[in-house]
């Protein structure tokens, strides 16, 4: 009976073989089959660990959501941010060892947190060297440095161009009811061509009217150009690499607002989506667009591209501009991410940032 049995298998086995030998379609859908299994497995080998954390960031994120009510922005705001420090924007000089994008803290131990300062020790160093704490990248060191005489005005210098503040224009991604938060932007403020994430004391969020738009051509990106008040509307205490942050004190802002439902990045489509944002109307309106790609184990600010398709929207920006920087980015009228770069080459394409990234951001802070 066993015998008969074995007989039995070994027969279909060498029919279903010669049927393969036969059929060379089935032969290729099986062997094209298993080629993507082992792709899948490669992927999921390789990319296991960010995969991981996407899920552990959608659940810590999941988790925090049951504490918040998110409403949708798209205003545009004046913004003005107040460094720790002074930002050494150039150099004059090559015998020091300080860079572009290095933040001076401190004068032979006294902090320092405008450009008037620095100033007021240099010039009465009658010469003598100076003792700087500085900061690069998140790392402190000291230096010591010469403050030089300077021939036409007769007073020491440091031969450096610095910088204590900075001002623009940008768009509010959301704003949480429960906790009168907000989030901006959707990338951090940098002041120099590294990129540097600026330390913050202080800064806010104010008032601006959008009087003009640069256009935006490929090689020459466009702008918002908009007024800033000191009618302040928020105060910033968070400048990361995927937005400002901060808390709002004219309630006005979040007036009627309504709560919006979050796409975690796992469920977003590439497909049709609109962004909201505010233009030389000051008024806040949703536009067209496409989200080419999803970069789903991607990290940062540059987590989707996007293609700007509403023509309106490109008749009169051609596309991303600065000041559009956090526009909220929806998609089945749900909230799945933020604007945050152009592409130099075509200013209708660009980079978004996942919701999530921000609200695990600003919840941080």
């Amino acid at each position: 009976m066993i015998k008969n049995l074995l007989s039995n298998i070994n027969d279909k086995i060498v029919k279903f073989d010669k049927y393969l030998m036969n059929n060379r379609k089935v032969k290729a859908v099986i062997l094209a089959t298993f080629c993507v299994f082992l792709l899948v497995f490669a992927y999921f080998l390789l990319n296991y660990k960010d995969l991981v954390e996407v899920y552990n960031l959608e659940k810590k994120v999941s988790d925090k959501l049951t504490d918040m009510k998110i409403a949708l922005g798209g205003e545009a705001v004046g913004i003005k941010l107040l460094a720790a420090g002074v930002l050494v924007m150039g150099l004059d000089r090559t015998d020091t060892d300080l860079q572009i994008g290095d933040i001076i803290l401190s004068v032979n131990g006294n902090k320092i947190e405008s450009s008037s300062e620095l100033d007021k020790y240099v010039k009465e160093s009658s010469g003598k060297e100076l003792i700087l704490n500085v900061t690069r990248q998140e790392e402190n060191f000291e230096t010591k440095i010469l403050p030089n005489i300077d021939e036409i005005s007769g007073e020491y210098k440091l031969g450096l161009w610095i910088k204590d503040s900075s001002a623009g224009v940008g768009t509010v991604t959301f704003y949480d009811l429960n906790s009168n938060k907000f989030a901006a932007l959707g990338h951090g403020v940098t002041e120099t061509k590294e990129n540097y994430i600026l330390p913050i004391t202080a800064g806010g969020i104010t008032n601006t009217t959008i009087y003009s738009i640069k256009k935006g051509i490929a090689k020459v990106p466009g702008e918002l150009k908009g007024s800033i008040t000191n009618n302040i509307l928020g105060q910033i205490n968070g400048n990361t690499d995927k937005g400002i942050y901060g808390e709002i004190t004219d309630k006005k802002l979040t007036e009627n607002k309504q709560e919006v439902e979050i796409v975690p990045k796992i469920k977003i489509k590439e497909g049709k989506a609109t962004i909201l944002c505010t233009l030389d109307d000051n008024v806040v309106k949703e536009y067209e667009i496409n989200i080419e790609k999803v970069l789903l184990t991607s990290t940062g600010n540059k987590n989707m591209i996007i293609k700007i398709t509403d023509d309106e929207l490109i008749e009169k920006t051609g596309g991303i501009v600065q000041g559009m920087s956090g526009s909220p980015i929806l998609q089945d009228g749900k909230l799945v991410g933020a604007v945050t770069h152009v592409f130099l080459n075509d200013p209708t394409r660009g980079y978004g940032v996942f919701i999530e990234n921000m609200i695990e951001d600003m919840s941080n802070l």
